[in-house]
Parts: structure tokens; C-alpha cells; sequence
């Protein structure tokens, strides 16, 4: 056992929680423990990966010997997208470790020394992203073991640097950004930057398939001789190490490791007064509001519905972390838009099912903010109005943005197809509505805090809005299937009244299992 008050005794804590974490443990005062269901989850999934890796290394006929250019090329693609998705666990790590524990201003007050507790905290964020990333692609080091190809146990030593670096540069950045921009701006700015990073793979794709993919494509061809032998990026490049050190090669597999650990005690060894600083603006930040010029002034002029939307945008703008929690699925829009924009009639409906999702994800993460996270709801019912006037201004306030992300594309396409623009629109709303009401029936009072995991512990909840977007998605994809490419056939009409008698089921289920008020 480590010594208490040590660096280890203090890693083996921090292991512990990020342990307890993921294996779902209680938190109740009545039963301790892991839950044993998540347990069994993991294993089974462990198992399946394992099983995966043993097919897919089966069908594989790799060369023995020194690996192939090709070889190289793939492994460093899936290396690049792998450090990207690194980079967004680092971020969104580093900022939990600062800002959202709150235990730092604790630590630094014991007796401890301060560097050993940002070495430890960062060592944490080092294990946890190392962890995650090991547990689904060391199967194929135990396979390859298994069928004789041992050089995939260079898995090992290739996660682990690319770990110690990730998460080192995501501290780095977060300190930065601290110093910079202040802490109410990093913890937003932080998590935009680790959604980016880790969508990065996905939105290239969709811009190489979109409208952009020709332009890529001749930009990929004028790279191309930078990868040929003897040129920058020929096979002796530095750029090729963390793929020959995933390949099994000794030399890049230890490397790899020395780069890692020098990245994380350069950074420990020299951020530590940056980290000091950071986690005090951190427990200063509290900001109280000035008062206005001249006094306090109410307005008492405005409608009841008009004064519900006020309050409720007006309480989600003030949380500038909750609309960076939001707004991540927005960032999904993106490679929409350029299908739209250049009028592909081929593309038009998957990107109006598309869109239809999303409109729906919108309106369901709002609908739980705002009615489901309700600071007051003791105040509301016992406010002398109508609470069928305030049920419909919080759906209203749930369902309007979305609608007004939703025309941002449609208004350009109105001008081009205005009927499927319209269909589109209207699947659109009827989702977002449709997604709010289903949330609002089947979610349980929550905490604004808790946005993160409001899906947990709530399966009927989750089960329903899945289904709930995916039915108007598909009859978002039918409609505009209908009237820009196969005409109003016989298939296309039976597909869209069968989706619709679907949606009233999906509706009905939603409504008997709501959640009736105590």
C-alpha cells in the first residue's frame, strides 16, 4: 500500500473514482459497490470486441516482414483520427479536472505539494484516455497473438504515447486558454474545441462526399508526392512513427513511449505555476452582476407567454456551458448545408431525414432543460394562471429554435424546390414538437446540472425519443424522395401513411407511460 499523502496513494484514488465511474457505481447511502449489470456489460462487449478482432485478423492476409507503404498509409490515417479523438477526451477531461470537481482548492490547501497534484491529476487524465482507447483495440493485440502476428502487440506501447501526448497538449491548451480568455470562456471555448476535434473525422468525410469532394480530391492529389520515397513524408519520415510503433517495430514502439514521457514531464515539470494560477481563477470565478444605470426597473407590460419565453432563453443564455453542451449537436449541420446550397436533388432526402433528427435531438435536449429541470415547479403550479397557458409558452420555447436553425437551409431552398422545402419545414416542426411533448411526458425532474447523463436511469425516456426522431426523419426522407425524384407512386404513399400510423403509436405509447405529476 502507498503511503497516505503520496503521489501514488493520490493516483490510486484518482483510478478509483474514474473506476467507480465507468462501472456504474451507486450512489445511494443504503448500497455501495459497482453495479453489477454495467459490469457484466462491459465484459460482454469486451468479448465481442475480442471475437471482431479475431475475424477481421483472420481475413487480413498482411505481409510478414517489414510492413508496406500502403500498410503504413492506412495504419497513420486510423492513428491521425485516433490522436483527434484523444484530443477531444483530453479536453473535455482537463476541463472536468479543473473547473468541474471542485475539489483542487482542497488538495492545494493539504499538505501535499501542489506539483504532485497536478502530476497526479494529469497522470489521471493520461490513464483515463489511455484506458478508453486500449480497451477497444488491444483485442486485436490478443488476436493477433492468438493467430501469430505479434506485431500488433505494438498497440500497447503506440496508445499509451499518444495518450501521455493528447492528454499533456489538451492540459496545455486548457492552461492557455485560462490565462487568456478567463475561466467562463474556457470551459465553453475548451468543449467546443474537444467536440471539433473529435467530430474532425466525421465532417472531412461528409465534405469529401458533399459538394467539396472534387476540390479535396485534386487537393489530395498535389499532396500525394510528399509521400513518396526520398520526399518529406517518405517512408524514413518522423510522420510514419506512431504506425510503424502500432506495427510492432522495436525501435518506433520505444520512441514512442520516450516522446510520451518526456511530453508529460515537460509539462509537469513546467505548467505547474500555470495550473496553481488557473485552478485560483477557478475558485474565484463567481461573477456578481452589476447593477443597471439608474436603478432597477420592471416591466410589467408583457403577455404571459411572452414573459415565459423571455425567462427561459434568458435562464439558458446565462449558462454559457450549457449552450456549449447544445450547441455540439449543431456542429453536426455543417456538412448539410452544402447538399442544399448546390441543389442536389439526389442527396435532398437523406438530407432532409437528417435534418428532421436533429431538429428532433434539439427539441428534446431543450424540452428536458426547460420543463424537466424547472427550478421552480412548486412556484408555477401554484401561480395564479392557467397551466395549460404555461405548458404551451415552455413547448413554444422549446420549439422555435430549432425551427429557426431548421430555415436557415430551407430558406435557400425554397428557392430552388419550394414544395420540398415546405414538406421538409413541416417535418421539421412536427418533430421538434413531437420530440418536446414525448420528453415532457416521460422525463423525470432533473437538475440543469445533470445534462450530461440525463439519459441515464431513464430507458423508456430514451427509447422514446429515438424512435419519436427516427419516424419523422423517415417520413421526412419519403416526402422529399416523393416529390423530387420517384413522383407521388403508389409505394411512396402506403410508406408515408404506414410511417404516420407508426408516429401516432410511438405518441400513444409515450402518453401512457407519462410521468403524472405528485
Amino acid at each position: 500500500m502507498a503511503r497516505a499523502g503520496s503521489a501514488l496513494w493520490l493516483l490510486w484514488h484518482e483510478l478509483r473514482l474514474f473506476m467507480f465511474d465507468i462501472l456504474g457505481a451507486r450512489k445511494d447511502t443504503v448500497r455501495t459497490g459497482v453495479n453489477k449489470k454495467t459490469v457484466a456489460v462491459w465484459l460482454i462487449l469486451a468479448l465481442l470486441m475480442h471475437g471482431f478482432a479475431f475475424m477481421v485478423l483472420m481475413e487480413a492476409r498482411l505481409p510478414t516482414g517489414a510492413p508496406t507503404h500502403k500498410l503504413l498509409l492506412m495504419v497513420s490515417a486510423a492513428m491521425a483520427g485516433l490522436f483527434t479523438m484523444m484530443m477531444s477526451t483530453g479536453l473535455n477531461t482537463s476541463v472536468t479536472a479543473l473547473f468541474e470537481r471542485r475539489d483542487l482548492d482542497l488538495l492545494l490547501s493539504s499538505p501535499i505539494p501542489s506539483r504532485s497534484v497536478f502530476t497526479v491529476r494529469l497522470a489521471a487524465i493520461s490513464a483515463t484516455s489511455c484506458t478508453l482507447y486500449l480497451f477497444f483495440l488491444t483485442p486485436f493485440a490478443h488476436a493477433g497473438v492468438a493467430l501469430g502476428q505479434l506485431r500488433w502487440l505494438g498497440i500497447y506501447p503506440a496508445i499509451v504515447g499518444m495518450a501521455l501526448v493528447s492528454s499533456s497538449v489538451s492540459m496545455l491548451l486548457t492552461l492557455a486558454l485560462v490565462r487568456s480568455l478567463g475561466v467562463r470562456r474556457t470551459r465553453v471555448t475548451a468543449q467546443l474545441l474537444g467536440a471539433l476535434s473529435g467530430a474532425a473525422i466525421f465532417l472531412l468525410a461528409q465534405a469529401y462526399n458533399s459538394a467539396l469532394g472534387p476540390a479535396l480530391q485534386r487537393f489530395v492529389k498535389r499532396l500525394l508526392p510528399l509521400f513518396d520515397h526520398g520526399a518529406a513524408l517518405g517512408a524514413d519520415s518522423i510522420a510514419w512513427l506512431p504506425a510503424k510503433a502500432a506495427l510492432g517495430m522495436p525501435l518506433p514502439a520505444l520512441l514512442m513511449i520516450g516522446v510520451g514521457g518526456a511530453v508529460f514531464w515537460l509539462t509537469a515539470r513546467l505548467t505547474h505555476g500555470f495550473f496553481v494560477h488557473g485552478v485560483q481563477q477557478a475558485a474565484g470565478a463567481a461573477r456578481v452582476a452589476k447593477a443597471p444605470p439608474g436603478g432597477l426597473r420592471f416591466r410589467f407590460g408583457r403577455g404571459l407567454t411572452r414573459t415565459i419565453l423571455v425567462k427561459e432563453w434568458r435562464l439558458i443564455w446565462r449558462d454559457p456551458q450549457l449552450i456549449a453542451q447544445v450547441g455540439l449537436q449543431l456542429m453536426y449541420l455543417l456538412p448539410l448545408f452544402m447538399p442544399l446550397l448546390f441543389g442536389r436533388a439526389a442527396a435532398l432526402a437523406a438530407v432532409a431525414a437528417a435534418l428532421a433528427f436533429l431538429c428532433g435531438a434539439l427539441s428534446a435536449s431543450l424540452s428536458w432543460i426547460v420543463i424537466s429541470a424547472e427550478d421552480a415547479p412548486d412556484m408555477l403550479r401554484g401561480a395564479p394562471c392557467s397551466q395549460g397557458t404555461i405548458r404551451r409558452a415552455k413547448l413554444a420555447a422549446v420549439v422555435i429554435p430549432p425551427i429557426a436553425v431548421a430555415l436557415l437551409p430551407l430558406c435557400w431552398l425554397a428557392l430552388r424546390q419550394p414544395a420540398a422545402a415546405a414538406a421538409i419545414l413541416l417535418t421539421c416542426t412536427l418533430c421538434a414538437l413531437n420530440s418536446a411533448m414525448v420528453v415532457a411526458w416521460c422525463s423525470r425532474p432533473a437538475l440543469r446540472g445533470d445534462f450530461k447523463v440525463r439519459s441515464k436511469g431513464n430507458l423508456v425516456c430514451t427509447i422514446a425519443e429515438i424512435l419519436t426522431g427516427a419516424g419523422w426523419a423517415t417520413l421526412s426522407y419519403i416526402l422529399a424522395y416523393g416529390l423530387t425524384v420517384a413522383g407521388w407512386q403508389a409505394p411512396v404513399v402506403i410508406g408515408a401513411a404506414l410511417n404516420v400510423l407508426l408516429l401516432i403509436a410511438f405518441a400513444a405509447t409515450a402518453r401512457f407511460l407519462r410521468k403524472k405529476p405528485v
